[in-house]
């Protein structure tokens, strides 16, 4: 069984998703309890701002328990106590591959299209391969989702305008402000969604730019990149009041950002009008700060009217992608059926090949070696025909391998032992 189990904008506010994040040291010790509590070993864990989603692969459980089961260990986990079931969807097999290709393929995100997804996507199956979590089945998986975002994005207009929240909330940004160009940025967090955000920002005109960050040499790196300067983090907050936009995006559990942090620099520059975007799940910037006079907040929940914007705009694309994931799908499904006929595959080839090799070596006996080599080689072409023949007459009869009900009686069949 294929399972995923998630939780997403379309499911759970930010404040219940920011419960359920995970870093990435997180892991592997949340696969060690899931493996200690269900007996599962195999999966993807993919957490962004917009979703957290875990794929796993087993033949332990059915597919309600095994749900169930690997909800309660996120729980655990997490320490939550509270009922979220109904804000958590799951779906299995085909329901669970079409949902990942929708997901690498941008059409399940936010903002339809969107690119930074299929690098998140490969991100989280990277790290789980190299941790000796996925199987076959997941990596064979994981390999046909970028397959089917890659034909999505290059056979489809899907990709055309914005296509991130933070490319969104740059637009809107831009409007709130009358426009960036004149205006100055912070970027707190210098990894991948803070720098596809200064990015963003950077094309808008914006040539006042500073970075932060916990490690300098990458606030460096993204700084010099856009001809910026670099703050230090331990006292970043000192210089709120020196800019126009304060974007963050980092991967702290709690708060950066404070209101009393805001408020104090206001008052070394009163009546300074601020947009602050908070791109981090959980949130980086207190929900007070939106309450306070000329300062206007944007988090990922606050970019809707732009997102039904551009949905509007993307329709006939989306519906073009749904052909093209219905063939990735299809292609993959027919895979994992084969996958099921091995068993009895091999049981056919070896049996079939026993028996040739008992028999012979009866003939050897009494033969020559030239009417031995005759009789070899055809004992060997016959062999191999009716190996074939029956191979396919499986396949046929099975579907190649979806109609798995007679496949014990054919092993039974071909099990000469």
């Amino acid at each position: 069984m294929i399972g995923v189990i998630g939780i997403s904008y379309k499911t759970a506010p930010l404040e219940i998703r920011e419960n359920f994040s995970f870093a990435k040291e997180e892991i592997v010790p949340f696969s060690e309890l899931l493996q200690q509590e269900t007996e599962i070993s195999d999966l993807v864990l993919i957490s962004t701002c917009n979703r957290t989603e875990i794929y796993f692969s087993q033949n332990v459980h059915d597919s309600q328990t095994a749900f169930e089961l690997v909800y309660e260990v996120i729980k655990k986990f997490k320490g939550i106590t509270d009922h979220c079931w109904h804000y958590f969807y799951h779906r299995s097999n085909t329901g669970a591959v079409r949902h990942l290709f929708e997901v690498s393929s941008g059409l399940d995100s936010l903002i339809i299209g969107e690119d930074q997804i299929i690098g998140q996507v490969k991100d989280a199956y990277v790290t789980c391969t190299e941790l000796a979590l996925t199987d076959a089945v997941l990596m064979r998986l994981f390999q046909k989702s970028f397959e089917a975002g890659k034909r999505v994005r290059s056979e489809t207009g899907i990709k055309l305008g914005i296509t991130s929240v933070s490319s969104a909330a740059v637009e809107m940004c831009s409007c709130l402000l009358d426009g960036v160009s004149d205006k100055s940025v912070l970027l707190v967090g210098a990894g991948e969604t803070g720098n596809l955000a200064l990015q963003n920002i950077h094309k808008k005109g914006v040539k006042q730019i500073a970075v932060t960050n916990r490690t300098i040499e990458k606030a460096e790196k993204t700084a010099t990149k856009y001809k910026g300067k670099t703050i230090p983090f331990e006292s970043f907050d000192k210089y709120l009041h020196g800019f126009d936009i304060v974007m963050i995006a980092t991967s702290s559990p709690k708060p950066i950002i404070t209101a009393e942090m805001v408020n104090h620099n206001l008052l070394i520059r009163p009546g300074h009008k601020q947009v602050y975007i908070d791109l981090s799940v959980p949130r980086n910037i207190e929900s007070a700060v939106g309450e306070i006079d000329g300062i206007e907040l944007l988090g990922v929940d606050d970019l809707q009217e732009i997102v039904n914007q551009t949905t509007e705009k993307k329709k006939e694309s989306a519906e073009k992608a749904k052909f093209i994931i219905d063939e990735v799908v299809s292609d993959f499904s027919e895979w994992l059926a084969s996958r099921s006929l091995r068993p009895a595959i091999n049981t056919i080839t070896t049996n079939i090949q026993a028996v040739n090799l008992e028999e012979m070596t009866t003939y050897r006996k009494v033969n020559t070696p030239e009417m031995q080599e005759i009789i070899d080689d055809y004992a060997k072409h016959l062999t191999q025909r009716y190996t074939r023949l029956l191979i396919k007459n499986l396949k046929d009869l099975t579907d190649n391998g979806k109609n798995v009900d007679s496949l014990k009686i054919i092993n039974d069949l071909f099990n000469f032992a």
